[in-house]
């Protein structure tokens, strides 16, 4: 499923890449890749390299090669992958992040999930449903 999902995400196919997400963070895609089209990504040889699960979450480690040009504005005259950046890992192990592909179950079926992202998003609102992330308006004089 995690090669599935960034075989799809990294040959452009966003909607198909967005069905192996957790659905609540579904979202998340879009906001990453809003803009971006599929000669803005692409990988090659796409390969489990190793996977670590406990319970209903864990990580699955990605071998392989995959790239990126960012955004290209609609009508550009930019030579395809003109400013491709390019990642690759070769090492079952890697620590590398951007290899990294975090994973949860959910009522009995695996998906692809933002655990950072749902933590951040937890604590954001935890903080502005008690005020203390809004400022305390200064006494004036």
């Amino acid at each position: 499923m995690a090669v599935q999902y960034s075989t799809a995400l990294f040959s452009g196919q966003f909607t198909r890449a967005s069905s192996f997400v957790l659905p609540r963070e579904r979202g998340v895609l879009k906001v990453l890749f809003t803009g971006m089209n599929n000669s803005s990504v692409r990988a090659q040889d796409l390969a489990v390299g190793a996977v670590d699960v406990k319970a209903g979450s864990g990580s699955v480690v990605l071998t392989g090669k995959m790239c990126s040009s960012g955004v290209i504005p609609k009508g550009a005259t930019v030579k395809p992958r003109q400013n491709e950046k390019c990642v690759a890992n070769y090492r079952r192990d890697s620590p590398d992040p951007a290899f990294h592909v975090a994973v949860c179950k959910s009522s009995g079926k695996w998906f692809v999930c933002f655990p950072k992202f749902d933590e951040a998003m937890r604590r954001g609102s935890a903080a502005t449903s008690s005020g203390s992330a809004a400022p305390r308006p200064r006494p004036s004089h």
